[in-house]
């Protein structure tokens, strides 16, 4: 327990953990006030940045107590919580457009942005870098489809002549419809886990020994399970914050609203895990890489998404499957993208620069051309 407290706090990211202590404050009420909205906005991101950090090495060290099989299903199940929770605190505030554009967002960012880097790393004193065939497969076939799956409601709605609703307060005829596409979504996703960890298990063995390389401690299960809420507690109140920030940085600064979702916020979002990701490419993990992006990706559209649409049924607020269509198309091409490049099972430095320049292209679009939102 000991062990695993020190290995939390004491690291170079444990330097921004001031900047989570004013975001909480903020959120209590308590925090700096009077400060311009683009400061305070950049603040609590920052303090966002600790959290997920100490989120992947609390999963990860419960990965480990929970064995291959068990802990691999966990570590991908809760890999996202970062994102679940900024989401689940705007789907709350019933930011509709936000949920939707920064979840389209956040795979956009894994996908081309880090996995980029990440290829840009692992290939600077090789050829081409190998990636698990099977393993590989299976993420870019489930990239496509669900891809497919969440652009059938968009298409759905746009023949309708009603134009893009990503919510509302009422439960009418396309809530509905966003509910039962959520549930075959998440039941696709669930199958998946029988399909790697249970018929075709032997074909992904050689994946299952990367679940996490650098957890030491050993700590009980009682004492990470009660770190993991205690962090997820602090997680809320830090969302809260950045969420009220965010509405307030687009309405002063007259920002797109589709470069805030697609690009901004998905850059704190994705903070933690993008560390993984190039840090495992350094070491020659692009195993790891891969799980901590396009994986990662998989469970934001498969699972979170889903998840959130359900929630919305409790809390009355009713989340629509429906993307505009630039964030969407900006998805399509990521995965097919991906897909593409990775059909022979190996990246090299040039593969890792289209991606780099198409998530450019895709981010100055949005900036400077607000109208396409």
């Amino acid at each position: 327990m000991v062990d695993l407290i020190r290995q939390l706090l004491v690291s170079r990211w444990s330097l921004l953990l001031p900047f989570t202590l004013l975001t909480l404050l903020s959120s209590a009420g308590l925090g700096l006030k009077g400060i311009p909205v683009v400061l305070s906005f950049a603040l609590h991101g920052l303090g966002l940045v600790p959290l997920g950090r100490m989120v992947a090495v609390l999963v990860h060290a419960l990965a480990r107590r929970l064995g291959n099989r068990l802990g691999g299903l966990v570590s991908v199940t809760l890999g996202n919580l970062v994102d679940l929770v900024v989401l689940f605190t705007a789907l709350n505030s019933g930011l509709y457009p936000l949920v939707v554009t920064s979840l389209a967002g956040a795979v956009i960012t894994n996908c081309l942005l880090v996995l980029g880097l990440s290829t840009l790393v692992a290939s600077r004193r090789v050829i081409a870098v190998p990636i698990h065939p099977h393993s590989t497969q299976l993420q870019t076939q489930q990239l496509l489809i669900s891809s497919i799956l969440l652009s059938v409601p968009t298409i759905f709605l746009l023949h309708q002549g009603e134009g893009i609703s990503a919510g509302s307060n009422s439960f009418e005829g396309f809530a509905l419809y966003s509910v039962l596409v959520s549930a075959l979504v998440l039941g696709y996703y669930l199958l998946s886990f029988v399909y790697q960890l249970g018929t075709h298990r032997r074909l992904f063995a050689q994946q299952e020994s990367s679940v996490s390389e650098r957890i030491q401690p050993q700590a009980s299960m009682a004492s990470i399970l009660g770190l993991i809420a205690l962090v997820s507690l602090m997680l809320v109140g830090v969302s809260d914050a950045l969420v009220n920030s965010l509405e307030q940085l687009v309405e002063q600064l007259n920002l797109s609203p589709l470069f805030v979702g697609l690009f901004l916020l998905p850059l704190f979002g994705s903070f933690a895990e993008a560390l993984v990701a190039i840090q495992a490419s350094a070491d020659g993990n692009m195993d790891l890489t891969m799980s901590s992006t396009v994986e990662s990706s998989l469970q934001l559209l498969l699972f979170v998404l889903p998840v959130l649409v359900l929630s919305g049924l409790v809390m009355g607020r009713y989340l629509h499957l429906a993307f505009p269509p630039v964030a969407l198309a900006c998805l399509g091409c990521t995965v097919l993208v991906v897909d593409w490049i990775s059909k022979d099972r190996q990246l090299s430095w040039y593969e890792g620069l289209q991606l780099l320049l198409l998530y450019a292209s895709f981010a100055l679009g949005a900036l400077l051309l607000p109208a396409a939102s």
